[in-house]
């Protein structure tokens, strides 16, 4: 077959269905916003962050009780083998001292690192956030189907490599060359539609909006790696500290200014009634669904697994741009050839994460299944005396250099 699927990973439905709840959560927000703004749709952005307490007291309570088992079993463990060990304790304390001092000082390090780098990416994710202001302009929507998406998958590609070290091979590389190529032909059709002012501004302004978002999301899974964390644990602090810092600034402005466009004004004019409060609670649960869905498609995958769901968010709004508009830019013929485009660089995205297998021109060679396989392969056909730890470990590298 020269077309194959990888093996069956129930992960790779997250960044599949997680979309749709952004779909959903923009028919919400137009059911009771009437005048939405800036600051206030940052806070309700960041609040949905805080909801994931909830997955964490789910966390601790399961953790709690598979310690509290282990804890009985070694309990029982060293009371039988109280009468049989015997152990100079003098000398064992002063070793065991000695390795709780080192392991206090390696985690005093360890939290300080950790502390600076979250708040970092506090900072990081709330400018983001502000940032993306400057792109509401409906001036920009035309360039987002080609330029958008073009500075989207080489940011992700480019910081992935630079900063997580990932690896591209041939099928990695040939993949992308089409995508790049397809959103080359969708920016010169789109060019005929927009000014050529907005055509450099597009350039400029998208280049650091993408760079802003992919260097968000490349130190998430950074983090992750470094400490081990869980994305709940990240969203849930990440939430606190912004939501704090946009309240303290919304009260001191709406002080100083009562008709500042803020939290408080947000909610008096949007929030009416019971029934509109509770649309909003909705919408920021939705919020959270969508926001949980990049989290963990970052956790369980990679960054780059984010140019699935990119591509069907983009081709949901550019259909239903042309459904609701009646611009040019949206006449059948377009809507055709945007759509083909759609197909093809979806398809390709698969390819460069390995959902999809080529099995021809050796694109096959250095996917993840194949690697496994061959490594499996090799280690059956050492004899039963010569499978140590060594032999494994020079099989590896001989399957890296093979690979390289």
């Amino acid at each position: 077959m020269w077309i194959e699927l990888s093996e069956f990973n129930f992960k790779l439905f997250i960044p599949l269905i997680f979309p749709v709840f952004k779909r959903i959560q923009d028919v919400v927000k137009k059911s009771f916003m009437t005048k939405d703004n800036q600051i206030f749709k940052t806070f309700r952005y960041f609040t949905s962050y805080t909801l994931t307490f909830i997955f964490l007291i789910i966390i601790y309570f399961r953790t709690r009780k598979v310690k509290s088992e282990n804890i009985e079993d070694s309990i029982n463990d060293t009371l039988l083998k109280t009468d049989t060990i015997s152990v100079r304790k003098s000398e064992n304390l002063a070793i065991s001292n000695n390795i709780t001092e080192l392991k206090n000082q390696n985690t005093k390090k360890k939290n300080i690192k950790s502390i600076i780098f979250l708040s970092a990416l506090c900072l990081i994710g709330l400018f983001c956030y502000f940032f993306r202001y400057f792109f509401e302009s409906d001036d920009y929507r035309d360039a987002k189907q080609s330029i958008g998406i073009f500075f989207d998958i080489a940011g992700y590609i480019l910081l992935s490599y630079l900063i997580l070290k990932q690896k591209l091979y041939k099928h990695n590389y040939i993949s992308s060359g089409i995508i790049a190529l397809i959103l080359l032909i969708l920016f010169i059709i789109s060019a005929f539609y927009i000014s050529w002012g907005f055509i450099w501004r597009s350039f400029f302004n998208y280049f650091f909006y993408s760079f802003c978002f992919v260097f968000y999301d490349i130190l998430k899974k950074k983090y992750m790696n470094m400490f081990f964390s869980t994305p709940y644990f990240m969203m849930f602090v990440i939430g606190c500290v912004n939501v704090i810092i946009i309240l303290i600034y919304d009260i001191i402005a709406y002080l100083f200014d009562n008709n500042n466009k803020g939290i408080i004004n947000g909610l008096k004019l949007n929030i009416t009634s019971a029934g509109k409060f509770f649309l909003m609670v909705l919408e920021i649960i939705l919020q959270l669904c969508w926001n949980l869905g990049i989290w963990l498609t970052i956790y369980y995958l990679t960054p780059c697994h984010y140019f699935i769901s990119e591509y069907i968010s983009e081709y949901i709004y550019y259909i239903q741009n042309a459904i609701d508009s009646n611009e040019e830019f949206y006449r059948t013929i377009n809507i055709v050839i945007f759509s083909i485009a759609y197909f093809i660089n979806f398809f390709c995205c698969l390819v460069f994460n390995e959902v999809i297998i080529l099995n021809f021109w050796g694109l096959d060679y250095n996917t993840n299944k194949r690697i496994n396989e061959r490594i499996q392969n090799e280690s059956k056909e050492i004899p039963k005396e010569d499978t140590s730890d060594d032999n494994i470990m020079e099989l590896n590298e001989k399957e890296d250099q093979s690979s390289n």
